[in-house]
């Protein structure tokens, strides 16, 4: 079995920065990826604001219905539970390291 080695500072670092630890919210890198799916959903819309007719209906409809909820939703939500991932994994860490070092101190008889 490969040794590991976890750093909770290191990791700590790494879920604030990549997303945040707490459920529902968006922080750093997550929180980028929506401000700027946010910005990019305004572009789209300013770039055909002029057209009209059908295509001008479709296109909405397609970057509402497909673009939007990818690009302001779903990339934000993956980058945030990589790091509810790696928080949860860190927590586990913690928790087993503090139950051996109780064991050892005779606190987990």
């Amino acid at each position: 079995m490969a040794d590991c080695r976890i750093v909770n500072q290191s990791m700590t670092d790494a879920v604030n920065t990549i997303g945040g630890s707490v459920e529902g919210s968006l922080e750093g890198i997550a929180l980028s990826y929506k401000n700027d799916g946010d910005a990019f959903m305004e572009a789209l819309n300013n770039a055909i604001s002029t057209m009209e007719g059908e295509a001008k209906d479709a296109l909405e409809a397609f970057f509402r219905d497909k673009v939007q909820p990818f690009i302001t939703e779903g990339v934000p939500n993956a980058v945030k539970s990589t790091a509810m991932l790696l928080e949860a994994n860190r927590k586990n860490f913690e928790d087993v390291d503090r139950k051996i070092a109780e064991s050892i101190s005779g606190g987990g008889q």
